[in-house]
């Protein structure tokens, strides 16, 4: 991670905060694939960002020092019977010093591509029910409201001269806009990616900086089991 680019506002020393803004669904994703890992092997490790992100404050013009960590996940609904295992989870998290947890909510989907495979094999005098036995059309999950919180809590906070710099951990196009906004107020964003990250053009440009998360951060900010174990 190579220094950082002076941002305009050299003449007030930028001495003021940083804020993290963390979407753990793309960091959980982006960061197994950087890592070789599986999903489901990688946890999070809020109190591992935490204290990353505190390092880079020194890095920072003026050596600001660091507001908060906004984290981003989203819960299932109430009703869901893996509500309650996952409300232990988002407590604990929440429970981190320097963290505050911002939740969407999970909703369940039918794939699109579900009601093609469907006709396909109609066509072929295939009886879906019984292809099914083989293959399963599992629902997918999908996140909503996460990219609204993240825009609500950049733009607000940004208009509010809370941060001077955001250091963000996220891939979406949707934030391209806000970041937008955020700088207009006279703040610098600073996107924070693992290698071969899926993030959008948009929003790679429209940064101030990319900071490149190499192996050893990811494993500082992420629990891998053997690191646990040990």
């Amino acid at each position: 991670m190579g220094p950082f680019p002076s941002g305009g506002r050299e003449e007030q020393g930028l001495l003021g905060k940083y804020a993290g803004f963390i979407d753990y669904g793309f960091l959980d994703a982006a960061g197994a694939k950087a890592l070789g890992r599986k999903k489901a092997e990688v946890k999070p490790n809020a109190g591992g960002c935490v204290d990353w992100l505190r390092t880079v404050g020194p890095k920072l013009d003026g050596t600001p020092t660091l507001l908060r960590v906004y984290w981003y996940d989203a819960a299932f609904d109430p009703s869901d019977a893996r509500y309650p295992s996952q409300r232990r989870y988002f407590d604990a998290i929440g429970r981190t010093p320097g963290v505050q947890l911002r939740l969407g909510h999970l909703r369940e989907r039918t794939p699109s591509w579900h009601y093609a495979l469907r006709k396909a094999l109609e066509r072929c005098n295939v009886d879906p029910d019984e292809f099914e036995e083989h293959f399963g059309f599992k629902k997918e999950l999908a996140q909503k409201g996460v990219d609204t919180l993240i825009t609500l809590d950049l733009v607000r906070l940004a208009q509010s001269h809370a941060y001077q710099t955001a250091i963000l951990l996220a891939g979406d196009r949707d934030l391209a806009e806000p970041v937008r906004v955020a700088q207009d107020a006279g703040c610098r964003v600073l996107l924070a990616i693992p290698p071969r990250a899926g993030v959008a053009d948009e929003l790679r440009q429209v940064a101030d900086a990319v900071l490149n998360l190499d192996r050893k951060v990811l494993e500082r900010i992420l629990k891998l089991p053997e690191l646990v174990a040990s």
